[in-house]
């Protein structure tokens, strides 16, 4: 089970009056933060009471440094453990009390990202899709055993190259134990559903998808993670502009295998996704898929090797070109990055000549 988020010391909580422990009895009620990374050095506040100044604080087998004394809430600063879950123990003139399995520590992870997906908006080029064709959105994340990845990972782990039949790598994703969890972006607040591989989706309308905006799981009590959330899930980059191939026409343009030779204006992001569908004749069967990750330097060409299935004329292309920026806030429960991706797609589609 995933724990509780970690709450700074300004934001102590108004205690009940009709606790345990105000008739001299020695209590402890909880720790908060009730989770946190192998690395210790965090501050946490544990309530109960009554203390005094000299109660001695151990978490396991280690006491812990004791910054403040309140009569119901003692400050103290977790120490660095092995990954586990910790009983709390406080020794005072009053006796001792202890909260069993109170604090649950992670492996840190630093540097790595600890949640993964994507909030991606579909921009439809061209005037000529069918008439109940839209722009749409999507939004899914969860939260990962921390890996150094990157959502373009799934096109291959260089830039400025292309794959043929990218596949997602895998994950060992947390169970939440929530059915849904909220995100919110300014002013608006949408539901994801949980789905049984543990990641959270869900549509977006187009007020749902803001341009150059911070997204956040708001502090909620949900599944097995009471006061968890996250600052800053996700970035989303601004709309940006595609100069070739041209796709905006009135109909599907033709292109050769030689001319998948892509110009864009400027996305302010941290790499461009490009995806090439290509589809039989009667869009029945897909017959290959190509994913590249460039530089937001403006061009990329896709290397006609990629293509391992013969190239021939009349097929189907549906192409994907996407700006993509990078979450910057931290996973709470071991200082993980959240990766989860803005994404601004171009889509558009073609016929092989």
């Amino acid at each position: 089970m995933l724990l509780s988020l970690l709450l700074t010391t300004a934001c102590m909580r108004e205690l009940p009056s009709d606790r345990p422990g105000v008739d001299g009895e020695l209590s402890i009620d909880a720790l908060d933060p009730a989770y946190g990374s192998t690395l210790g050095g965090e501050l946490a506040w544990i309530s109960g009471g009554p203390f005094e100044t000299g109660d001695r604080v151990f978490l396991g087998e280690q006491e812990l440094e004791v910054l403040s004394v309140q009569p119901e809430a003692l400050e103290v600063v977790l120490p660095a453990t092995d990954e586990g879950r910790y009983d709390l123990r406080v020794e005072g003139a009053l006796g001792e009390a202890v909260l069993d399995e109170a604090y649950r520590s992670f492996r840190d992870g630093t540097g790595q990202a600890g949640a993964l997906g994507a909030v991606e908006w579909y921009e439809l080029q061209g005037s000529y899709w069918s008439e109940d064709s839209q722009d749409f959105g999507v939004a899914w994340w969860g939260l990962i055993e921390p890996e150094d990845i990157h959502y373009w990972d799934i096109f291959g782990a260089d830039t400025d190259a292309c794959v043929s039949e990218p596949v997602f790598p895998e994950l060992r994703l947390w169970d939440l134990g929530a059915s849904e969890a909220e995100l919110a972006v300014r002013d608006r607040s949408l539901v994801l559903q949980a789905r049984e591989d543990r990641i959270f989706d869900g549509s977006l309308g187009s007020e749902d998808f803001v341009e150059g905006a911070r997204y956040s799981v708001p502090l909620v009590n949900v599944g097995n993670l009471p006061d968890f959330g996250v600052e800053e899930l996700a970035r989303t980059p601004g709309r940006f502009d595609l100069y070739s191939p041209y796709l905006y026409g009135s109909q599907a343009p033709a292109l050769q295998k030689s001319e998948l030779e892509f110009e864009w204006g400027a996305a302010e992001a941290d790499r461009v996704m490009i995806l090439v569908e290509r589809y039989d004749a009667d869009l029945n069967e897909l017959i290959e898929v190509v994913g590249c990750v460039a530089q937001d330097d403006g061009a990329f060409k896709v290397p006609g090797k990629t293509w391992q299935q013969p190239w021939e004329s009349g097929q189907w292309l549906y192409i994907y070109v996407g700006a993509v920026r990078e979450g910057e806030g931290v996973v709470p429960l071991n200082n993980a990055d959240s990766r989860v991706a803005g994404v601004y797609w171009l889509l558009g589609a073609a016929v092989t000549d």
